[in-house]
């Protein structure tokens, strides 16, 4: 009976560090001294975040990765739902462009969304940007406008699973950011943390 008693103990014991650690945010380590800094941004749209990167102009393109069905055509029903938690589906590639950053703090604040911003190496922003609009542009010819996100979606050649969903995948671009990513990602829950 102790015995019974006692892994019960260390089973709540084990659920509740995990919940702790999968509650917690994912910190974001920004590379230190950036050749010919630029600042980023990451988007928090509460389950999903998006990265939004300078084109050099004064323009942002803000890129977001989903699954198909949910995402680009809104199919937000349970089965779709479902479908794009357990089972490997159709990904998207989602770009949107702003013409400052003045209009997109507007539509964070409208929304009460987070803005995350930090600072990398501009080269790796135009290789990162090249590599986007390259993916982009492989299937331009499934693109759709989603009107609820003021997106431009495209089908993408990832699948999405729920060990690669939105958040995995801005954790790939940061990293190719020379961005270090600690801790916990499944859903949009980032800070960051400047070393």
């Amino acid at each position: 009976m102790g015995l019974c008693r006692l892994a019960k103990f260390a089973s709540v014991i084990i659920v509740g560090i995990l919940l702790v650690w999968m509650l917690s945010p994912a910190i974001i380590i920004p590379p230190n001294y950036p050749v010919g800094a630029v600042t980023i941004y990451v988007t928090d749209y509460g389950w999903h975040s998006r990265l939004v990167l300078p084109t050099g102009n004064g323009e942002l393109i803000q890129y977001a990765y989903g699954d198909w069905n949910y995402f680009a055509l809104n199919q937000q029903d349970l089965r779709n739902g479902a479908a794009a938690l357990l089972l490997p589906t159709q990904g998207t590639l989602g770009r949107r462009k702003f013409s400052n950053i003045i209009e997109l703090e507007q539509i964070i604040q409208q929304k009460n969304y987070t803005l995350l911003s930090l600072e990398v190496a501009q080269p790796k922003v135009i290789h990162l940007l090249t590599l986007l609009d390259e993916r982009f542009n492989r299937n331009m010819a499934t693109s759709i406008k989603n009107r609820q996100t003021g997106l431009t979606l495209v089908k993408d050649d990832q699948e999405y699973t729920l060990f690669h969903n939105s958040n995995h995948e801005i954790v790939d671009w940061l990293k190719s950011l020379d961005c270090q990513i600690h801790g916990f990602v499944m859903w949009a829950n980032f800070h960051v943390k400047h070393s």
